[in-house]
């Protein structure tokens, strides 16, 4: 039982690993200048501060487009944050008492109760808090990577080629041996 648990978290993992390199494999090719890049990504990464009911990672590539970013870096930024949204809402409640403090203090559950749910406001207190969190992460989102995108971009495709080259000549060694005129 113990060795399958493993072998399944192993697997898991090999297959989490797999698709972020695929996702960023995607957002290095893409072509566009490095700010479409950066919007695109920051677009769909702030989309997860939002209630989008399971289909936050489709809105944020639609989004993106709207706004003139890239399709593929908007869904890439939304599937970044994808699974942490229960912590990215309790961000957004906190964010929000700061801006809106609540008139009553819930120190157990046993205080809440209807007339303490009316005087909290979550609705106003949680998109009072997105819209500050949106503004934060999706400012540093963008700033991060167009600095990433446009500096790093060259030198992680010749990476990920420099990679592929080694893989096919070690699967068939019949190949002539590596030379630097190999790689890009």
């Amino acid at each position: 039982m113990i060795i399958h648990t493993r072998h399944l978290i192993r697997r898991q993992w090999l297959r989490f690993r797999r698709g972020v390199k695929t996702m960023a494999i995607r957002v290095f090719r893409v072509r566009q200048g490095s700010e479409r890049v950066g919007r695109g990504f920051a677009l769909g990464m702030v989309i997860n501060f939002l209630p989008t009911f399971g289909f936050g990672v489709l809105i944020s590539g639609f989004v993106a487009r709207i706004f003139g970013g890239n399709i593929v870096a908007g869904v890439a930024g939304g599937a970044t944050l994808t699974f942490a949204w229960p912590f990215l809402f309790y961000l957004n409640i906190k964010m929000g008492s700061l801006l809106f403090p609540p008139e009553v203090k819930v120190a157990e559950l046993e205080d809440v109760h209807e007339g303490s749910m009316n005087a909290l406001m979550w609705g106003q207190t949680f998109m009072a808090g997105a819209v500050v969190n949106i503004l934060i992460v999706g400012l540093l989102a963008y700033f991060l990577i167009y600095l990433l995108h446009s500096k790093l971009r060259p030198a992680v495709l010749a990476w990920f080629r420099s990679r592929r080259v080694r893989k096919a000549k070690a699967a068939n060694p019949a190949l002539p041996p590596l030379t630097r005129t190999d790689l890009p």
